[in-house]
């Protein structure tokens, strides 16, 4: 597929700004949608149910559509209702639209919809299921996986990919990469409590936006991992901050467990994207802070 128009959800989020960005740079139009409708999206709260004419007007002239919004709820009192609404039915309000208009649809979802969060280098074809991970979000992303899929079985073009926990501009102040960050920025102290070695797969923002693009233009109507491949321990990134800030350092209170194990999160295997759409991850921890520590000051 030679990517002229695209139309894209959730462009104003932290991965919808790199997608925006890149498909911009491949010199493809946008038809941009956010829940806020700023910088020139148009306005699509997800909670709503949209009718078929609408979402012509919204994607008029799409290729292909990326539907990377959903609701994330504020730390506090989660409101399920709502987050079903935007993260699950939303899902059948579009996919039902784009199989009638026979446009493929990009599915951004997660490793979170895996039933073992903890089980190493994990294929496609992992068994899925709600770890409570992530809370109703974790599993509103599973039911939405789930929709699509039936989707895809009555004729939905769909590729769904499942990134790793994402990390790059626009990130949330309370994510752990951006407080040890900031912290270590303003020459204190990253203060960690054991343990300390558990791992997690952080995959830059950047990368996944390499990933869409390269689905897309293959036209790879499949699932797919994407990730690092590089798992990271809580120590590891702390001691990374500190050397890309130039400052800070890193406090460990308290001893480790007796007889700990270490745990690795979202360990997948992404050696299908190397072979559908021929995709690796290129942008490594350390290039990851560095390009987010000069995109804060």
């Amino acid at each position: 597929m030679v990517l002229k128009k695209i139309g894209l959800t959730g462009c104003s989020g932290m991965l919808g700004r790199h997608l925006r960005a890149a498909l911009q740079v491949a010199g493809a139009d946008v038809a941009a949608v956010s829940r806020s409708g700023a910088d020139g999206s148009v306005a699509w709260d997800l909670s709503e149910w949209l009718d078929m004419d609408v979402l012509d007007e919204f994607f008029a002239g799409a290729q292909a559509i990326v539907h990377a919004g959903a609701f994330v709820q504020p730390s506090g009192e989660v409101d399920e209702a709502r987050m079903f609404d935007a993260n699950v039915r939303a899902c059948l309000n579009l996919g039902q639209w784009a199989m009638s208009r026979n446009l493929p649809l990009l599915y951004i979802s997660g490793a979170i919809v895996y039933a073992d969060p903890c089980a190493l280098l994990q294929k496609e074809s992992a068994p899925l299921g709600w770890s409570g991970l992530g809370g109703f979000y974790g599993f509103s992303k599973l039911l939405a996986e789930d929709v699509l899929m039936r989707l895809r079985q009555q004729g939905l073009k769909l590729c769904v990919l499942r990134p790793t926990s994402i990390y790059g501009h626009g990130i949330g102040a309370d994510k752990m990469v951006l407080r040890f960050l900031a912290t270590a920025a303003r020459n204190e102290a990253i203060e960690l409590v054991h343990p300390v070695e558990d791992c997690v797969d952080i995959v830059h923002a950047a990368d996944v936006a390499t990933a869409t693009m390269a689905a897309l233009r293959k036209e790879c109507w499949e699932t797919l991992n994407v990730s690092s491949g590089k798992p990271i321990s809580i120590i590891e990134l702390a001691e990374a901050c500190v050397a890309v800030a130039g400052s800070g350092c890193v406090k460990i209170k308290g001893k480790a467990p007796a007889n700990y194990k270490a745990s690795v999160t979202y360990s997948l295997d992404v050696s299908r994207a190397g072979e559908r759409i021929d995709w690796r991850p290129c942008i490594d921890v350390r290039e990851g802070l560095t390009m987010l520590m000069h995109e804060q000051c």
